[in-house]
């Protein structure tokens, strides 16, 4: 990069493209899940017609079973753990702050993992923490779990999620979009969302709200799903350039600064159909490894 290059990036900004729901499951590749994110933002980057500079970031949303983050961290922490195939090498280093890695590959390039939460709520509610790298308590009450996200500076998100939002479940999302209606919460969409299925009501109240909705993957915990990071999101211009843009763009978010321009394509009614029946099966089958 050119430092006249360096001065535009200063004094614009960059486009910076986010998938804002990542789950890394125990059963993906890391290679073969980060070679996949690198070649989905690049396509999508390259069809936004821009001479904007892009950066590309991946918003983990961990369970409390889950620490993807803390053990890239790990790996950033001593480097020759690297990632290595016969074609490719991803190594890992640590951002500007203690939220942030950066994943690095020679030919691929780099992209920003943010770390985060996701949080089961009293109501079974669902509500991620984008930028929280400390766990949460699972079962406190939905509207308690936003003030918490809140108070740490991380951004809340409430997730769609299918059957998630009905019966009395979609009277405490109702509530937590008048409580928090004004641009504190944010709702979230996710690819796994089929194309057939018009936006849940919520979407259009919350915009006349002046609330905005996040996009993500929320990749399911199968090998099939190891390809979607990156496909599904948003993009901002505008992001202060740094050594991290999470910081940059997290502070637009919280501002509510910058237009959000959405990307990607929601499920097939034929791979939403399998993901559910599989989805059923995993959870009964854990279900039954609970009880014994």
């Amino acid at each position: 990069m050119t430092s006249k290059d360096s001065e535009i990036r200063k004094e614009q900004g960059i486009r910076v493209f986010v998938d804002a729901h990542v789950h890394i499951h125990d059963c993906f590749g890391l290679q073969e899940f980060f070679d996949a994110a690198a070649r989905n933002f690049a396509f999508l980057s390259s069809n936004a017609a821009s001479t904007t500079f892009h950066r590309y970031v991946l918003c983990l949303t961990e369970t409390n079973r889950a620490n993807k983050f803390e053990e890239l961290s790990r790996q950033a922490d001593d480097n020759s753990e690297d990632m290595r195939t016969d074609e490719s090498i991803w190594s890992f280093k640590h951002g500007g702050s203690h939220t942030c890695l950066i994943a690095a590959h020679p030919v691929l390039g780099q992209i920003e993992i943010v770390a985060g939460r996701q949080i089961v709520t009293k109501e079974k509610l669902e509500i991620l923490a984008l930028g929280l790298v400390e766990t949460l308590e699972d079962g406190l009450a939905a509207s308690d779990v936003v003030k918490l996200v809140i108070k740490s500076g991380a951004i809340p998100v409430l997730p769609w999620g299918f059957g998630k939002w009905l019966g009395r479940r979609r009277r405490a999302v109702r509530n937590l979009i008048d409580e928090f209606g004004d641009g504190r919460l944010y709702l979230g969409d996710n690819s796994g969302r089929p194309a057939f299925m018009a936006d849940p009501a919520e979407f259009a109240l919350a915009r006349r709200l002046g609330m905005r909705v996040l996009p993500g993957t929320d990749p399911l915990p199968f090998t099939s799903e190891c390809d979607k990071a990156g496909s599904f999101g948003f993009y901002v211009d505008g992001v202060a350039d740094s050594e991290d843009v999470w910081t940059g763009l997290r502070t637009m978010l919280q501002q509510g600064n910058g237009d959000l321009h959405y990307y990607g394509s929601l499920e097939s009614p034929l791979r939403f159909l399998r993901n559910q029946v599989a989805m059923q099966y995993v959870t009964r089958v854990a279900n039954r490894r609970e009880a014994i």
